[in-house]
């Protein structure tokens, strides 16, 4: 049976890729001017959220294991309160394009980092959910890389 902290943990992850998607929409209307990044980082975490979703649901039908190993609800909210935090302080027109690029590139690479999705074990059957996240945060880092360097590029010729 899945545990109440289990519970918990696999709700935050739900809201972290919610967090993600808000604080993406925000930035769209902020600067604009890297909209079609943005429009792709939503999308996805839109995708990201749904995958955590049914990841949660088949975890609490027994059909995927979740084992949380280093990963803590405790651990998940703080990332979750960063990312509101972030997302605040964009509203307040407190960033730059480039800062809040610089923002998205330090989160994409901590979750990357943190191997979060690494603690479903899942079969045959649910693997696509567990690759949209996997490589869904991976290829955000790489897209959020590029539009960094090509601000660079553009600043810098």
């Amino acid at each position: 049976m899945i545990e109440d902290h289990q519970i918990k943990t696999l709700m935050l992850l739900y809201e972290l890729e919610k967090a993600l998607s808000d604080m993406y929409v925000v930035f769209s209307q902020e600067y604009p001017e890297h909209n079609v990044l943005w429009k792709k980082l939503i999308s996805d975490e839109h995708k990201h959220a749904e995958a955590v979703r049914n990841l949660y649901k088949l975890t609490y039908q027994r059909k995927v294991l979740f084992d949380e190993g280093t990963i803590k609800h405790a651990g998940v909210q703080s990332i979750v309160d960063y990312i509101k935090n972030i997302t605040d302080s964009a509203r307040q027109k407190k960033y730059t394009a480039k800062q809040a690029i610089s923002h998205s590139l330090d989160i994409e690479k901590s979750l990357i980092e943190r191997k979060l999705f690494d603690h479903f074990k899942v079969s045959s059957e649910f693997a696509d959910l567990l690759r949209v996240l996997q490589e869904g945060s991976e290829s955000h880092g790489a897209l959020v890389e590029k539009e960094l360097a090509k601000m660079a590029n553009t600043l810098n010729p």
